[in-house]
């Protein structure tokens, strides 16, 4: 029979790499109760806790257990992880029972780790919309499904981004969610669902290899600028719509009205199609129109605008600000608002016809600024703010600009020179 100190041989070991490796007589372990390991710390003001470690206290055990305590002073002494923190987090990664090794994730971990992100996106914090989870994040979560099985971080954002073109709006934003998931995920808001030395993505702003490259087809495509819609089509394109045949199903006529309706407010304020949603009438010696959708983007979130009717005769002729007030009914934009101007309108005529020309659903928001420029003389600084853009982004619009377009503006910048001043010739 083996004596008491040659059973225990083990445990001085441990505690030796304790005193000496890590340099610390404060931490010590002990066994408690039915051979449960425990970790004590005593800190700088005297008070001292126990915490149980997920090891038997046995020797088969040793290694884990140094293991364990090795983590939990990295991050707690090397890192400055508060200790209660760095006790959970190195706990969090202990796995259940005998695993043996594998080479791929069980999916169900990242699945059901995503559903409890939804939860807190929405419920939780409320950083986001259902309908925005369910417009977009529904989206990547079904490319996640297909790939749930990835070893860590890496290898999952690598496989997110292989369904979409490089460089491409889609994939840009599927890399962004994942990341920011795992980034939740991995941390104590979560509750450490996953371990972040496995699944902790590289920083927000170093995700620009998984997001790929554009390429020259790519970029060719994405910088040929939205069609602005020209004012004579866009009455033709209202007036279609008042063309319901007898034969469609009913309420088409309803549906018409509100679609109407949208477009004139597009056309009028400059507006994206979202924005018409978000309108209100504000009281300030008179009746101001106001947006107050907030855009999300990497510079942060838009604030509630003032909008000016370009032509002012459109606001009037089109009774706009009481429909306004009114509340009259709009369409409903289930899949987001983009998707559904072209659903609807994918059938219309003289929709089609504008379509062949390069026109979309921003087209009337890039008439509006072909206006204020061309039209009106505003100066992009004074445009930007009225269009709820940064002075870069409006800038991207001069690229519907042509060298026709550039000498009408510069004949009446000429013109607006000698009607305020006497110009000798």
């Amino acid at each position: 029979m083996k004596s008491r100190s040659q059973a225990e041989d083990w445990v001085q070991a441990l505690r030796t790499f304790i005193r000496d490796n890590l340099g610390n007589e404060n931490w010590q372990i002990v066994e408690k109760k039915a051979g449960k390991t425990a970790l004590g710390i005593r800190f700088e003001d005297g008070t001292r806790i126990f915490k149980y470690i997920p090891y038997k206290w046995q020797r088969t055990s040793a290694n884990e257990i140094k293991h364990f305590i090795e983590a939990v002073h990295y991050l707690h002494i090397k890192k400055k992880v508060p200790f209660e923190e760095a006790f959970e987090r190195t706990k969090s990664r202990v796995p259940k029972g005998n695993i043996l090794p594998k080479n791929k994730t069980n999916p169900k971990v990242l699945l059901d780790a995503w559903e409890k992100y939804g939860v807190f996106k929405i419920e939780t914090s409320g950083a986001i919309s259902q309908q925005t989870w369910d417009k977009g994040y529904s989206k990547t979560f079904r490319k996640l499904e297909q790939v749930a099985d990835s070893q860590d971080a890496n290898s999952l954002l690598i496989a997110i981004g292989k369904f979409n073109e490089a460089g491409s709006r889609t994939r840009e934003e599927n890399v962004q969610r994942i990341a920011s998931f795992l980034r939740w995920a991995t941390s104590k808001e979560s509750g450490y669902l996953l371990d972040a030395e496995v699944w902790n993505p590289p920083p927000k702003f170093n995700l620009q290899d998984f997001k790929g490259k554009k390429s020259r087809q790519l970029q060719q495509r994405t910088q040929d600028p939205t069609t602005p819609i020209e004012d004579n089509d866009l009455f033709r394109l209202i007036e279609s719509l008042n063309l319901t045949p007898e034969e469609k199903k009913h309420r088409v006529e309803d549906r018409a009205k509100e679609w109407s309706f949208a477009i004139k407010l597009m056309a009028t304020y400059g507006l994206r199609p979202i924005e018409v949603q978000y309108l209100e009438v504000r009281r300030n010696g008179k009746d101001t129109v106001w947006c107050t959708y907030a855009k999300k983007s990497g510079g942060g979130i838009g604030q509630a605008r003032r909008l000016f009717p370009l032509h002012p005769t459109w606001e009037k002729n089109w009774n706009l600000i009481q429909k306004i007030k009114k509340k009259s009914p709009l369409p409903r934009m289930k899949a987001g608002a983009a998707e559904a101007f072209k659903n609807y309108m994918r059938f219309n005529p003289v929709w089609k016809e504008l379509k062949e020309k390069g026109c979309k659903g921003y087209s009337f928001r890039h008439a509006w600024a072909m206006r204020a420029h061309l039209e009106y003389g505003l100066h992009p600084r004074e445009a930007a703010p009225m269009m709820g853009h940064s002075l870069e982004s409006h800038q991207q619009y001069s690229r519907f600009f042509n060298e026709e377009l550039l000498e009408e503006s510069f004949e009446r910048a000429i013109e607006r020179r000698k009607a305020t001043h006497d110009v000798k010739s």
